[in-house]
């Protein structure tokens, strides 16, 4: 798929599913687990272990789309997308990294904050400005900020739960990006597949019904 069909098939899942723990060997088991819930793309934060030797394996799962997280520099981003990555997600804003992931055809995801740090990113060509922490000032800001750029797509990251995802999409998110509802307490480490399935297959179940009918205001 070129960029722009990835980037689509992104949006349309509606979640980036963000994988940052400390045991890299269960990595591949839980990103599996997520998968059978409906959530396709699927992130390895560079701050895992050995993140981008889990790349190959994680592009192996049927019909994941992977992706890279926490990239700060354009060298780890080409590594990446070497790797395997379809997708790239940095906490900051970087044009070389901006450009390095479209030189190579992928979306990248760049991190703001201020409305004067997403209007730079998303002038800068960040397909997707990643707006974290987005639980710090809530839905509020979210809403906030598309009153003034309701072209830009926006993806808040932080403090987004199954029972609340829709509401973030009804604030104005294009895509979320979803970690600790998957890497919470010991579940990981006490291989809660299972569990894990669940919690992707209920967030995608509500994003579906937000989008099919709305909330009821």
């Amino acid at each position: 798929m070129d960029k722009e069909q990835l980037l689509q098939e992104i949006l349309s899942g509606g979640i980036i599913a963000i994988l940052r723990v400390r045991n890299s060997e269960k990595v591949i088991a839980a990103a599996r687990a997520i998968a059978d819930g409906g959530i396709r793309a699927i992130e390895i934060s560079m701050n895992t272990p050995g993140a981008l030797n889990l790349l190959p394996g994680l592009a192996q799962l049927d019909g994941v789309i992977p992706g890279i997280g926490t990239v700060t520099d354009a060298e780890t981003a080409k590594a990446a997308i070497e790797a395997g990555a379809q997708f790239v997600v940095s906490p900051i804003t970087k044009k070389d990294i901006i450009d390095t992931c479209h030189d190579h055809g992928k979306p990248v995801f760049s991190g703001a904050f201020t409305p004067g740090e997403v209007f730079n990113t998303w002038e800068s060509g960040a397909d997707v400005v990643k707006i974290f922490p987005a639980g710090t000032l809530g839905m509020a800001y979210i809403k906030s900020l598309k009153a003034p750029f309701p072209h830009i797509r926006l993806m808040p990251t932080g403090g987004v739960t199954p029972e609340n995802i829709d509401r973030w999409f009804d604030v104005g998110a294009s895509c979320v990006g979803v970690g600790s509802s998957f890497t919470r307490g010991e579940i990981i480490d006490n291989e809660e597949w299972g569990r894990i399935t669940a919690i992707a297959c209920e967030m995608i179940t509500n994003v579906s019904h937000f989008r099919d009918n709305g909330l009821n205001k």
